[in-house]
């Protein structure tokens, strides 16, 4: 979504109007989400997000029967198209894309629930100062 004016994603916002309008009406969403192609007979190795700040949406959108995911101790989570799972980032997770296709996902994450007004109006104002700390480094070079 929007980064205000820490960064400008209109040109890619202007390729898929409607995906962002949907974004926007999902109450708590957090303003992080993208595409992510996963190539065919591939793997994201495991990882997890720092802290339990945001909840992670992931909607397949083109995959076939040997896409999965194990979320913590989940193992073998089948994706399906258009069904949308949902975890804590903060649990270790992984991916796997063993067809011989690429898989395409809509990812994009909401405040967790249990966040207040005030933690997430916090935790965006540092969140908007390290990118436009990192964006004046990136100017500089």
């Amino acid at each position: 979504l929007s980064l205000g004016s820490v960064m400008d994603f209109s040109s890619n916002r202007s390729l898929c109007p409607r995906t962002c309008e949907i974004l926007e009406s999902i109450p708590g969403i957090y303003g992080h989400s993208f595409f992510s192609c996963l190539a065919p007979n591939s793997h994201i190795t495991k990882h997890n997000g720092p802290t339990n700040k945001k909840l992670r949406c992931f909607l397949p959108l083109v995959c076939k029967d040997n896409a999965r995911l194990r979320v913590g101790s989940v193992e073998n989570v089948p994706l399906k198209k258009g069904k949308v799972l949902i975890w804590d980032d903060s649990f270790e997770h992984e991916s796997w894309n063993d067809d011989d296709s690429s898989r395409i996902t809509l990812i994009f994450d909401v405040w967790h629930p249990e966040t207040t007004v005030k933690e997430r109006k916090f935790l965006s104002f540092l969140g908007n100062s390290q990118l436009r700390a990192q964006k004046k480094i990136v100017e500089m070079r």
